[in-house]
């Protein structure tokens, strides 16, 4: 089981910075490129990912994973082509509303997918960088 872990900003800065910091102190798999992303959502309602990917890597499978992911759960412009429902994730709709409230134009969060054992580990140096924490159960296909 796998949880979507979102940490949201009041800036649009925010989040890169927090990303940045949480891959330097932690070196573990966690914080790494296929399982983090920094979302900013512009004044403009344009909504930009941050993806760290290995340009030595020849698929595209996360980087389809995640914009299909964001696209589902945050409206975008141009992302129609690969929106699905929030649902098809195993995401619940009280999470969907919530990360909307938290993620107004203007701000960003960091987005993680983390192993259900790993979440107590992390919690804490999350909680630590500020911002609001949501949680949710999410189906990822390996």
């Amino acid at each position: 089981m796998k949880q979507l872990v979102v940490l949201t900003f009041v800036d649009e800065y925010r989040a890169a910075e927090v990303l940045a910091m949480l891959q330097r102190i932690h070196t573990g798999a966690v914080f790494q490129d296929d399982n983090t992303v920094c979302v900013v959502r512009a004044t403009d309602w344009n909504v930009k990912l941050t993806h760290g990917l290995d340009l030595g890597r020849l698929d595209d499978q996360p980087r389809q994973f995640w914009r299909a992911l964001i696209a589902s759960l945050v409206l975008a412009p141009g992302t129609a082509d690969c929106r699905r429902s929030g649902q098809d994730y195993g995401i619940a709709p009280p999470f969907e509303r919530e990360l909307h409230a938290n993620l107004p134009p203007g701000s960003s969060a960091v987005f993680m997918i983390v192993p259900l054992p790993m979440l107590p580990d992390i919690v804490p140096t999350l909680h630590r960088c500020g911002g609001t924490l949501l949680q949710t159960a999410i189906q990822v296909c390996s």
